[in-house]
């Protein structure tokens, strides 16, 4: 599973967690006294490259399954520290 910060303005946010099934907003307070909203949302490596547009890269040879595969690796390699 990979973990998505998604951070923007408190209404945009509430209008994504409505569409991801997260009420949890966070909210952080910057240094300069600014507020900073964002929410994590949790994906598996197949549906989020399954979203991604691949072909969309600009003189990308991508292949999705290779990258999945290098994704599940990475996420099993840091699961075992």
């Amino acid at each position: 599973m990979l973990k998505i910060r998604i951070a923007g303005t408190e209404s945009e946010l509430r209008q994504i967690a409505h569409k991801a099934g997260s009420t949890r907003i966070k909210r952080f307070k910057r240094d300069n006294g600014k507020t900073t909203f964002a929410i994590d949302v949790q994906i598996s490596v197949k549906d989020f490259l399954g979203n991604l547009d691949l072909s969309a890269s600009e003189g990308s040879d991508c292949n999705p399954q290779e990258i999945q595969a290098e994704l599940e690796q990475l996420l099993d390699d840091i699961s075992d520290k």
